[in-house]
């Protein structure tokens, strides 16, 4: 049965191989997702802290994670820190595709919303990634607006009230 704890440093090598797999099995499969650049502690870490990241764990081994945070001023800049959870580079080892835990990824996010009495949670996609925007709108988000956060890429901004 897969469970969610926060990460540690210890679980540091594990997460970062996850992502490496990650780029490489999506790149494999015209998927580009994230360059390798981007999936390191030095990119991590300049947003985020270990104690962000979430981590699924099934029979021992850390199978999938996330970033959540109670403040995005990239995409959500109008938005006080505190008033709703924000879910970045979730993650499926690709060992594990297919079972689900995606789908339970996010369950815990909204758990985790709802633990911290918020009144929803968000998230964000590129515009181009149609495949993952049926996949969140299936797990109940919802669009709300569009914008240009980064580069020439649009992003696509959901959320999911709690």
């Amino acid at each position: 049965m897969l469970h969610f704890r926060t990460a540690t440093m210890q679980d540091l090598p594990t997460i970062l191989s996850m992502y490496k797999k990650r780029v490489t099995f999506n790149d494999a499969h015209d998927i580009h997702q994230w360059d390798y650049s981007e999936v390191s502690w030095e990119a991590f870490s300049q947003l985020y802290q270990i104690e962000d990241y979430q981590v699924g764990i099934l029979d021992g081994n850390i199978v999938c994670g996330m970033f959540v945070v109670d403040v995005d001023e990239l995409y959500w800049p109008e938005e006080p820190q505190g008033k709703a959870l924000y879910l970045h580079k979730i993650c499926v080892d690709p060992d594990y595709r297919g079972l689900g835990f995606g789908t339970l990824l996010l369950n815990h996010f909204k758990e985790m919303g709802r633990l911290k009495n918020v009144s929803c949670v968000r998230l964000d996609v590129k515009k181009h990634k149609d495949k993952l925007q049926k996949f969140y709108e299936s797990n109940g988000f919802v669009f709300v607006k569009e914008g240009q956060f980064v580069s020439d890429t649009k992003t696509y901004l959901y959320e999911y009230t709690l």
